[in-house]
């Protein structure tokens, strides 16, 4: 891959992972670009989402494969994301082809997503951060990533049941929650160190680029102040090239 190559494709959604190759990345790229899906969800649906994530993160999703359809949703569930092989696939409820589902909006889930299938290969403390970051509602931004696991969810519906019976549950129930706020204001307060740093190097969408193509321990380290030298991996040869570098324009044809 030539550089512009490279820079092409992130600009199309298409993140390098941590320690992933240039051969498993672009057969990810092609598995990912592979067949469409019974009741797939239009790109006109996607206009809103991709011009927010390019906004935010610099990329505009060439491809994710998204479809309606209710078949194997739990009941509450609005949306689903399946990942196989490093290969994001969404599925949405009927109701969000007229553009909501409850009191949440398509746009606003596609985007979430979008964010998702980009940062594939990562995982960790940060994902839900980057994801959230689109809503539209300052208190979704900020509030959104508190629950971090499926479980924590259901820990604190069962305490509100058991408090019916028992009042020492509401007691764990505000634990619980309290644990969850302290936890979710010690991220956001790295993630913003970590940006301040980068930003005072390289301005501020560049940096906010650059800090969603991070992981968890790089930004941890540039929370402390510490500058990122980076690796010699097909991601930071992006990073480098794409976002700390001038020269080289960036097509989202």
């Amino acid at each position: 891959m030539t550089d512009q190559e490279l820079i092409a494709l992130d600009a199309k959604g298409f993140v390098p992972g941590p320690g992933e190759d240039e051969g498993a990345f672009l057969e990810r790229v092609r598995r990912t670009r592979e067949g469409g899906c019974e009741g797939e969800v239009p790109r006109g649906h996607w206009e809103w989402a991709r011009e927010q994530v390019r906004e935010l993160y610099g990329f505009e999703p060439e491809v994710v494969r998204a479809w309606y359809s209710n078949r194997g949703l739990r009941v509450w569930e609005g949306a689903a994301c399946w990942i196989e092989g490093g290969v994001a696939r969404l599925q949405l409820r009927e109701g969000f082809r007229r553009g909501r589902y409850w009191w949440y909006r398509r746009d606003e889930v596609l985007a979430h997503e979008a964010v998702h299938a980009a940062r594939v290969m990562f995982e960790g403390e940060n994902e839900e951060f980057f994801a959230y970051a689109v809503a539209g509602k300052r208190w979704r931004r900020v509030l959104g990533p508190v629950v971090r696991r499926e479980w924590e969810v259901w820990m604190v519906m069962g305490g509100l049941g058991g408090g019916v019976i028992w009042e020492g549950a509401w007691v764990g129930v505000g634990v619980m929650v309290g644990m969850g706020l302290w936890r979710l204001g010690r991220q956001w307060r790295r993630l913003r160190r970590a940006f301040e740093v980068l930003r005072e190097r390289l301005g501020e969408r560049r940096a906010r680029c650059v800090l969603f193509r991070l992981t968890d321990e790089e930004v941890r380290q540039l929370a402390k102040g510490v500058w990122v030298e980076g690796d010699k991996t097909l991601r930071w040869r992006l990073i480098r090239i794409g976002y700390m570098m001038e020269g080289l324009e960036v097509s989202y044809g």
